[in-house]
């Protein structure tokens, strides 16, 4: 089998952590996994995006134009931004919450557009407000957690959600594993029942 995954952010969402939690699943079920990671300026919000490949038909760190089989956008530009990552059959994953870019521009960010130009380029999409999910668990920085709950609930990764909160349970550290269970468990239930993958789903 061959599975690409590409995640995309900004510094501070926690993509690098997400990539983690993914190959350590990839590794846990026997598969073969590799791991890229482009980061700019992390530390100012700069764009950081990480390739996941797994299977053992995999060549290559980076995923080709056109090859991932889901795109995980942690940010609705940067997700738009990478775009050009997702297959033909693909399917995105993406964070409704905006960050606006801290250096002022010329050019205006409408963050409603940059979703609806997803949706306009993919069927199979689930376009949620993740952060403000996870500040109901508890916390905003579990929402990456709460989009790796999404997509395994959803059928678009290939792990069920217990297999990926076992990897979880083990790699975050005790004192926040509650708070990121309940966004975990709050994600599951936003998309029970998400089975099309003609459908686009904007909760």
């Amino acid at each position: 089998m061959k599975f690409d995954i590409l995640i995309a952010g900004v510094g501070g969402q926690g993509v690098v952590l997400a990539s983690r939690l993914l190959a350590t699943a990839a590794m846990d079920a026997g598969l073969h996994v590799t791991t890229a990671e482009t980061i700019g300026m992390a530390q100012r919000e700069g764009s950081v995006t990480s390739h996941v490949r797994i299977g053992d038909e995999v060549c290559g760190s980076l995923i080709p134009s056109g090859n991932a089989d889901l795109v995980i956008g942690l940010e609705p530009a940067e997700a738009a931004r990478n775009i050009h990552f997702l297959g033909m059959n693909g399917s995105i994953v993406v964070n409704e919450h905006a960050v606006m870019p801290s250096v002022n521009g010329s050019v205006k960010y409408d963050p409603d557009q940059v979703l609806e130009f997803l949706k306009s380029n993919c069927q199979d999409i689930i376009s949620i407000d993740f952060t403000q999910l996870a500040k109901q668990a508890g916390t905003y920085r579990a929402a990456n957690v709460a989009m790796l709950a999404a997509a395994a609930g959803a059928d678009l990764i290939p792990f069920p959600p217990g297999d990926m909160w076992n990897v979880l349970e083990k790699m975050v550290p005790e004192k926040y594993r509650d708070v990121n269970r309940r966004a975990f468990d709050m994600a599951l239930e936003r998309v029970s029942g998400i089975k099309n993958p003609e459908q686009a789903i904007d909760i």
